[in-house]
């Protein structure tokens, strides 16, 4: 099993383990009350996804269901023993293939359930990642604060005050305002966009959470800070850098369960889809040998229906894709590991605290940037033939 979202320090060896490592700067890097809020946001999260997983797969396998139904009979007359049940085993396959078209539908092309289902997905999940980024760019932002506070127990407590204000503000104008946030986020016309597509992230701080964080994380250290300063971006380090190259690194390999590994689902996608198109040009193929006088074992309408039946399993393997969009998630890791890599290289090669930090602020803007990428692509994702 995958241990996702160590930055957060979520179990209780965790923190132990932090305050082992880095007991100066341990005050900073807890926080109970984000922890609290991801926890709870993040399993939603996870049962939204299963269950608009399950509705986009019911919507699909509705309409492949739907038109199957015809080319079937040929199938179904041409071995079914008693011919005499086949006018009943018709008219069920009618009134199936029917209903589940209109669920196909309502379902699908309308977004009865899947549009509403996703929507609650996606907006949990922009929850969860801004939680993670609030944490980790509240501690970038001040590092020179928990520079100055370690040690002093009425410094650490004024850093906690002023930190639990700034999250409450959060909370209040983000988390309880999702349904704006979100259309914020997707929506590239909408009012008050960040524009992470404007200009390069880079060059601007439209990844910062609040804007005056930019400022403060430009200050400097004294001499008598480093050493702390050094500390708490070797934490950060370790925890959030070093967990993001472990969650791609793990989501871009093929190993692992189909839903949640890209490469996979390329794979079995792709060769399911080549497949039964191969399936289809091979009856059609058969039927045309038949065409000229060649003896073969099944009539032409039986060898018809088949092609037909090898396409619409085909066009459903595509529509599954279109979902899942595996292509584009592994596009969208495979940057977001090459700009991690780049964030990791810097923060390796850096001989101080402020360099190191620079370092980190490089990860915060691809982590924004990844998660714009995540938002458009699911957005867009629909389980329709």
């Amino acid at each position: 099993m995958f241990r996702f979202n160590d930055e957060l320090l979520l179990t209780d060896d965790d923190r132990a383990l932090a305050g082992r490592l880095f007991p100066a700067v341990m005050f900073a890097l807890d926080h109970p009350s984000l922890r609290t809020d991801f926890v709870r946001i993040d399993k939603g999260a996870i049962r939204a996804k299963r269950r608009s997983r399950l509705i986009g797969l019911l919507t699909l396998g509705f309409a492949v269901m739907s038109l199957l139904g015809f080319p079937l009979e040929n199938v179904i007359a041409a071995v079914w023993p008693d011919k005499a049940q086949l006018a009943v085993i018709f008219r069920g396959l009618a009134i199936v293939g029917a209903a589940c078209g209109v669920l196909a539908i309502i379902f699908g092309n309308a977004g009865f359930l899947f549009g509403k289902s996703k929507r609650d997905w996606l907006e949990k999940r922009l929850m969860s990642e801004r939680l993670r980024q609030w944490n980790a760019q509240y501690i970038l932002a001040h590092a020179v604060d928990v520079a100055r506070a370690a040690g002093h127990r009425e410094r650490e407590a004024e850093y906690l005050a002023a930190r639990e204000t700034a999250f409450q503000h959060f909370r209040r104008t983000f988390l309880d305002q999702i349904a704006s946030e979100y259309t914020k986020y997707t929506l590239r016309t909408a009012a008050g966009h960040s524009g992470g597509k404007m200009k390069a992230i880079a060059d601007n701080a439209a990844f910062w959470i609040e804007p005056d964080w930019s400022a403060r994380a430009a200050r400097k250290f004294t001499p008598a800070e480093d050493a702390v300063a050094d500390q708490l971006l070797e934490a950060y380090a370790q925890t959030r850098l070093q967990g993001q190259v472990q969650y791609t690194n793990y989501v871009l390999s093929s190993e692992g369960k189909f839903w949640s590994h890209p490469t996979l689902q390329v794979t079995l996608l792709d060769n399911a889809a080549f497949t039964l198109v191969v399936g289809a040009f091979a009856s059609n193929f058969v039927a045309l040998i038949g065409a000229v006088g060649a003896e073969v074992p099944l009539s032409q309408s039986v060898l018809g229906s088949l092609a037909i039946i090898f396409a619409i399993l085909a066009v459903g393997v595509r529509a599954l894709q279109e979902g899942l969009r595996p292509h584009q998630e592994i596009r969208r890791l495979e940057y977001y590991a090459g700009a991690i890599g780049h964030a990791r290289e810097n923060m390796q090669a850096a001989r101080n605290a402020r360099k190191k930090l620079d370092a980190g602020l490089l990860l915060e803007a691809a982590s924004f940037e990844e998660m714009l990428e995540f938002l458009g692509t699911n957005d867009q994702a629909r389980f329709v033939l």
